[in-house]
């Protein structure tokens, strides 16, 4: 992973953004130049038709509402923030994108883990922040849960018992 330069995909893509509106809200913004104070970032390379890519780009100035009502901390809305960022790498797979996590303080720091289903043994892949993960193609699940956690530091791990742990700690599923 380490040896992958996403800025050879470009700035054009999706980013992940955080607003403190409607009690904390995770937006994902298609743009075609860097969004400042963004928490992460995929690139596309799934060929899209052009109408739909010029409506993400242009409706709302390329800004849809992920996930809201995530502020507070505890229970459930800490846990809806969990979900936003799955469902976010969800999102980044659809696309058949290349993703990276930037370094974040606006909010808290999560841990993020991936199955990758073409592995029987070492299929566990931690996303570190920086480092993109090029390719999402063969990942099957993905779990976000608070950091630092040691939830999912083993290496290897079936598919359903990493959904079940993840979703104990924080929240994890199949992509």
């Amino acid at each position: 992973m380490a040896s992958f330069d996403m800025s050879t995909l470009g700035t054009k893509g999706c980013y992940l953004t955080f607003d403190a509106a409607s009690q904390g809200t995770l937006f994902v913004h298609w743009s075609e130049t860097p969004i400042e104070g963004a928490i992460a970032f995929f690139a596309p390379r799934k060929n899209v038709p052009g109408f739909k890519v010029a409506a993400r780009f242009k409706q709302n100035g390329g800004r849809s509402e992920l996930i809201r009502e995530m502020s507070g901390g505890t229970g459930e809305r800490i846990k809806r923030y969990y979900s936003g960022w799955c469902q976010y790498v969800k999102l980044a797979k659809s696309f058949q994108a290349a993703f990276v996590m930037y370094a974040f303080d606006v909010l808290p720091m999560v841990d993020i883990a991936l199955i990758d289903g073409a592995k029987e043994s070492d299929n566990i892949v931690p996303v570190v922040v920086g480092e993109p993960v090029e390719s999402l193609a063969t990942m099957s699940a993905v779990g976000t849960v608070p950091h630092p956690n040691p939830c999912f530091t083993a290496t290897t791990f079936s598919k359903e018992y990493f959904i079940s742990t993840g979703n104990k700690e924080g929240v994890a599923l199949p992509i």
